[in-house]
């Protein structure tokens, strides 16, 4: 029988962790830049967002107790979104249903001399039918922000994960996701970033797809959805209790994304057949090569926010 979507993306994102990082930096760099210039835009109340004061009220806030602000990052990658709220957050939590991504979005934190308390990942699955009895402790709720950073259109049914995310938040918390607007499909694709949670396309043999290699096909098929539209995302997020003042916001410039997910012939994942570069402008910052993959396609991105009712 064929693989599930979430079983296909376990594997893909267990064989492409040691090197996601490094094939999609400049697409990451370009996409923290823009998060952080919005943190007005994401309209939480920051434990820090102090880049603007001078050195003498730094160095006075710094001797201030931090508010504490808890962000979790659904379908984290090796974190991506956590890194780049990390300086305004007092704890980021990741969640993946890739073991070895999770891995690496620990080693990084460690890497960076943070303790588990300020930023770790958990293994998990919010979007599955029943989620695992691990997952309800009481640590993984309560969040000021709840964010997932380009896995949305692989979620089988997003109004679940959504609803799933603002049931983990505070009253008052916001959601925040990025993702692309809509978009004609490219056959054999599926996306790059953060990763792809869908319960409702099971063998239904309880396989978890141990040791098998998923097919361009089943590939392809995990992405279910080719972007969203802002009436789209508004329901969503009204539906799921995070309506209050929604907002969606179009990133200018677009991402220019090179073989997007497209396995090469004779090529595993972990090769450097994935690959993904960002154009900003008509200046081509980036370095786009478009010799290096005829397949490079162009997305637009938006960032939407909303706030759970109830504070």
């Amino acid at each position: 029988m064929s693989e599930s979507a979430a079983d296909i993306n376990r594997s893909i994102f267990n064989e492409e962790a040691a090197s996601y990082d490094d094939k999609h930096r400049k697409l990451n760099e370009r996409l923290t830049r823009e998060l952080q210039a919005r943190l007005d835009f994401i309209g939480v109340d920051w434990a820090s967002d102090d880049e603007d004061s001078d050195d003498g009220e730094r160095e006075e806030n710094d001797k201030k107790p931090r508010r504490e602000v808890r962000l979790l990052d659904y379908a984290c990658g090796t974190g991506m979104m956590s890194r780049a709220l990390l300086p305004y957050t007092t704890q980021c939590v990741g969640m993946d249903i890739s073991e070895k991504m999770v891995a690496a979005y620990n080693m990084r934190a460690e890497n960076q001399g943070l303790s588990s308390d300020e930023m770790h990942a958990v293994l998990g699955d919010l979007a599955a039918e029943n989620t695992d009895d691990t997952l309800s402790s009481p640590e993984l709720f309560n969040f000021d922000i709840a964010v997932v950073g380009g896995g949305f259109h692989h979620f089988g049914n997003p109004g679940l994960a959504a609803k799933r995310l603002v049931e983990r938040l505070k009253p008052g918390g916001v959601l925040l996701i990025w993702d692309f607007l809509p978009h004609a499909p490219s056959h054999g694709h599926h996306h790059h970033g953060h990763h792809h949670h869908d319960q409702h396309h099971h063998d239904g043999d309880g396989s978890e797809g141990k040791g098998k290699e998923p097919s361009a096909h089943n590939i392809y098929h995990s992405v279910m959805h080719h972007g969203f539209s802002e009436p789209q995302m508004r329901e969503i997020f009204t539906a799921a209790g995070a309506g209050t003042d929604f907002k969606l916001e179009h990133i200018g410039g677009g991402f220019t994304i090179a073989g997007h997910g497209q396995r090469k012939e004779g090529q595993q994942p972990a090769s450097g057949a994935w690959e993904d570069e960002t154009q900003e402008g008509t200046g081509n910052e980036d370095g786009d090569d478009k010799d290096k993959d005829k397949a490079a396609f162009r997305r637009e991105v938006f960032f939407a926010r909303g706030t759970k009712g109830g504070a």
